[in-house]
């Protein structure tokens, strides 16, 4: 029977994506439906107020006598009186009333006074409408701005998830390919040995390469181990005395007899130099730079370490890939591997991510420079000089 593919359908392979579209849409239609429904409250609020002041100079003319004084109307300071003389008068554009005649008499007749609101309370409506305009529009502008930078933050955190996410996925594809790799090669050499056909003079060769296997499983645990204890507050780091030419040499010794030959490792030190730091915690830098060195192609490593200001620094450097100048503070974040990487599936991205870290714990820090892709790489560490005493404060 044939098996047929069924594609994914869109709303469920992008399903947040579009419900986040679709509520950053209608958040915005809101706002703006929000934004005319106040303007169109507050014009029919104007219209409103101005028929009311309208029928109340209608009613203050009704009630004023035949000759009413000019001037303010005595009742009502909002309002004045006016002879026919000064007429004509100028009225506001924004004033729909025209004033009225006080006992105006039949079409045709004389018209002697005229009551009318004053220009002083005209202008201080006016005033108040500007306001209530600046403020409608102020409110929108400012639920405009919280809208678009809730926008923001939610597609910035979308975005970031999404390259968690993607981070994840390919780490958890490195860690099977790192945790099967040396136990398929263990697995293999003792099938062999324990089935008798290999010859004496080939057993140590190849236990050499079971050992390198196990070793590269020992650090990858313990760099998974780090990286958690790492995340945790009361993690500290001790402060020691590091002489670094015997450090370095007893590193390079044992990572020379883990590689049976497959590299090499040279060390330029001078003898006096020493630090302040964690030695295991320098350590397992010093193993994630080389092992990372080996990784990419590197079989050539050389270590130097100088004093530089009030700093020791430790170079490593190999003659492996490379990596572009714009690569090189990416290298350090979590997950991450080489874009010039060839290979899919080398390292898990915690080595340098961690070796970051644990250097800062030690008020140091590590740093990647490399001259473009195929290049080689450096890696540089630095930490604190000892004081010339042998005491360290913790």
């Amino acid at each position: 029977m044939a098996h047929t593919t069924r594609s994914t359908p869109l709303w469920r392979r992008h399903g947040l994506t579009l419900l986040f579209g679709a509520a950053v849409v209608l958040l915005i239609a809101l706002s703006l439906w929000w934004f005319a429904f106040l303007r169109l409250t507050l014009s029919e609020q104007q219209a409103t107020a101005a028929a009311l002041l309208d029928r109340e100079v209608a009613l203050a003319a009704i009630r004023m006598s035949a000759s009413p004084p000019i001037g303010p109307v005595a009742d009502d300071p909002r309002l004045h009186v006016l002879t026919v003389g000064q007429l004509p008068l100028l009225k506001p554009a924004h004033w729909v009333g025209d004033g009225r005649d006080v006992h105006a008499p039949p079409s045709g007749g004389n018209h002697n006074y005229w009551v009318q609101p004053t220009a002083a309370y005209l202008q201080s409506r006016q005033d108040h409408i500007a306001r209530r305009e600046g403020m409608v529009l102020g409110e929108g502008v400012m639920l405009l701005s919280l809208l678009l930078a809730v926008v923001s933050m939610l597609y910035r955190l979308s975005r970031a998830e999404t390259r968690v996410r993607s981070q994840m996925q390919g780490f958890l594809g490195r860690m099977t390919h790192e945790l099967k790799t040396p136990l398929a090669g263990v697995k293999a050499v003792l099938e062999t040995l324990r089935a008798g056909r290999m010859p004496t003079n080939q057993q140590v060769p190849l236990l050499t390469m079971a050992l390198q296997a196990v070793e590269r499983q020992e650090h990858l645990i313990q760099n998974l181990l780090l990286a958690q204890r790492l995340r945790l507050p009361e993690q500290r780091l001790v402060r020691n005395r590091i002489e670094i030419e015997a450090f370095l040499t007893k590193f390079v010794d044992h990572r020379l007899e883990i590689l049976g030959g497959s590299a090499t490792i040279a060390v330029q030190c001078p003898a006096t130099l020493a630090a302040v730091g964690d030695d295991v915690a320098l350590w397992t830098v010093l193993e994630n730079l080389v092992d990372n060195a080996l990784k990419y192609g590197g079989k050539k490593l050389h270590i130097q370490a100088i004093m530089h200001k009030e700093l020791a620094e430790i170079a490593v450097s190999d003659d492996g890939v490379g990596f572009g100048s714009d690569q090189a503070d990416g290298l350090f974040e979590p997950w991450v591997t080489s874009a010039t990487d060839r290979h899919a599936n080398h390292g898990t991205g915690l080595g340098l991510s961690i070796s970051r870290q644990l250097m800062r714990q030690m008020a140091g820090d590590v740093r990647a420079h490399s001259a473009g892709p195929e290049q080689g790489a450096t890696f540089t560490i630095s930490l604190p000089l000892a004081p010339s005493d042998t005491k360290i404060a913790a």
